[in-house]
């Protein structure tokens, strides 16, 4: 019973290892890809040092899925050329704060990106782009959504929020800088 257990706490804390974000670099010259696989066409050349979000270690073909983070693009590199780095927290207090009851059942964000770069945000498998200074409101199924709000030169902030039915939500984007 005791090896069960473990067993369990074991597999239970190698699955949650392979959901997470990590920082990283790419260690040779090496073809960012629209794909996991050599197939795919090719997007750019990444060279040595170029930093990057690896969105989980979870491989396919031996590709990890990844975002350049100087240009905020994301793609597939054969995991041979990466090194890993710091693993990435996921925000656990979110960021969309709720605003207001609605008479409709779908969920309301307004999204003001306050910055001079554009903003990808992908809610789930979803990716809404924002312009510089652009406000604007998407309407989402109430559910718990999977986000990575990132821009380029900017690590991902990510994390889960659960959405509320009859709810309005607000957030507005801006980059946190740190002197190291």
């Amino acid at each position: 019973m005791k090896r069960l257990l473990l067993l369990s706490a074991f597999l239970a804390l190698s699955l949650s290892m392979y959901s997470q974000s990590y920082l990283g670099w790419v260690t040779k010259q090496v073809n960012f890809r629209h794909g996991p696989g050599t197939d795919y066409d090719i997007i750019s050349m990444l060279t040595p040092r170029t930093q990057i979000f690896i969105v989980s270690l979870d491989s396919e073909n031996d590709f990890y899925n990844i975002i350049d983070i100087a240009t905020d693009r994301e793609g597939w590199i054969h995991k041979s050329f990466v090194k890993l780095g710091q693993m990435v927290e996921k925000n656990e207090s979110g960021i969309f704060i709720p605003s207001s009851k609605t008479s409709t059942y779908n969920t309301e964000i307004e999204i003001f990106n306050n910055t001079m770069l554009t903003l990808s945000l992908k809610l789930n498998n979803e990716i809404y782009s924002f312009s510089p200074n652009q406000k604007k409101s998407i309407t989402l199924t109430p559910g718990s959504y999977s986000y990575r709000a990132s821009a380029p030169g900017v690590i991902p902030n990510i994390g889960t929020e659960l959405m509320e039915s009859n709810m309005s939500y607000t957030w507005q984007f801006y980059i946190v800088t740190e002197r190291r």
